[in-house]
């Protein structure tokens, strides 16, 4: 007792006397204002994807990111300001937010759409097939209906197109089926 006494003592008065070196001070990085609800604008543009064999119509006011996986993430103006901030170095609360994907998955075995859709999506039993211009694709809906896919093949690509809607929320399916509706596949201009 009397030597664990000793050690407190002698580290109290190191420290107090300043004969450690102090760690420098780090700075706290300021957590991300959450801008809220910002609703999306009423007037649109074309975001063409020709990686993709496709335009999509989004509202004018929303952000397409380009992600280092060659992916294409769509956001909202708030969630847009929200990584923005997280990307030079402040932090996010607890927030969900919507985004749509736009990715690209390889069919090396050549199959058929609907069974590589089964093969590759984790919704099993929630598989729709959905026309996109003269194209067949397949609509996939999560059951909390708070994710949702879009699969297609493209004339003239070898991948598979994959679009995904998701949230903390519900309404995926009918999200993505109203930018679907606008959009339109590069082929067939």
């Amino acid at each position: 007792m009397k030597y664990t006494f000793s050690i407190f003592l002698t580290a109290v008065l190191i420290n107090v006397f300043g004969l450690l070196p102090s760690s420098p001070a780090v700075a706290q990085s300021d957590y991300c204002p959450d801008p809220g609800p910002i609703p999306a604008a009423e007037t649109t543009r074309e975001l063409e994807l020709p990686q993709f064999g496709m335009t999509l119509t989004i509202p004018s006011n929303f952000r397409a990111i380009l992600r280092n996986d060659g992916e294409v993430e769509i956001v909202n103006p708030g969630t847009y300001q929200v990584l923005t901030c997280v990307a030079q170095g402040g932090r996010a609360l607890g927030r969900g937010y919507t985004s749509i994907i736009v990715r690209s998955v390889n069919n090396s075995e050549n199959l058929e759409l609907q069974q590589f859709v089964e093969q590759n999506t984790h919704f099993k039993g929630q598989i729709f097939p959905y026309d996109l211009d003269d194209q067949t694709g397949y609509l996939v809906q999560s059951r909390s209906d708070s994710s949702a896919q879009f699969w297609l093949q493209p004339v003239n690509h070898l991948d598979v197109v994959v679009i995904s809607a998701g949230c903390s929320c519900k309404g995926m399916r009918e999200h993505l089926i109203s930018i679907l509706e606008r959009s339109s596949l590069t082929t067939s201009r």
